[in-house]
């Protein structure tokens, strides 16, 4: 079995939590075709899968930025009223840097994904997923 394929699988896995947690589609759609692959090795299957794993870093990546933007918004606004600090920019915030422990599992699973990509044989005359 390809080792490449096993850890891709096991970063994926585990990004599948924060995937589920931003409502990442590619992410969950990465993880998916990951395990698919996994029984059976595909080559056009584990590029497609470290697509979506980059994919989905872009979009985490921009979510976490907006975390940030909103978190400074509210802690503005708390300024402005005189409040001592908002809860919610901690919050806010907090997720923000949880969101940077899902990119590196996403960019794990992407190197990975590729990496395997370059090692499984061709399939060439089999139909079936991603073949």
């Amino acid at each position: 079995m390809n080792n490449n394929l096993k850890k891709a699988v096991a970063a994926g896995s585990a990004a599948l939590a924060w995937s589920i947690c931003s409502l990442n589609l590619p992410g969950i759609i990465a993880a998916i075709i990951s395990w698919v692959i996994y029984g059976k090795p595909r080559k056009n299957g584990a590029k497609a899968a470290g697509v979506f794993y980059v994919i989905s870093l872009a979009g985490s990546i921009i979510f976490a930025l907006l975390l940030l933007l909103a978190g400074g918004m509210f802690g503005f606004v708390a300024e402005i009223f005189g409040a001592a600090g908002s809860s919610m920019t901690g919050l806010l915030n907090g997720m923000a840097v949880f969101s940077l422990f899902g990119d590196a599992l996403y960019i794990a699973a992407a190197v990975f994904s590729f990496r395997a990509a370059g090692e499984i044989n061709n399939s060439s005359g089999e139909n079936g997923f991603f073949d």
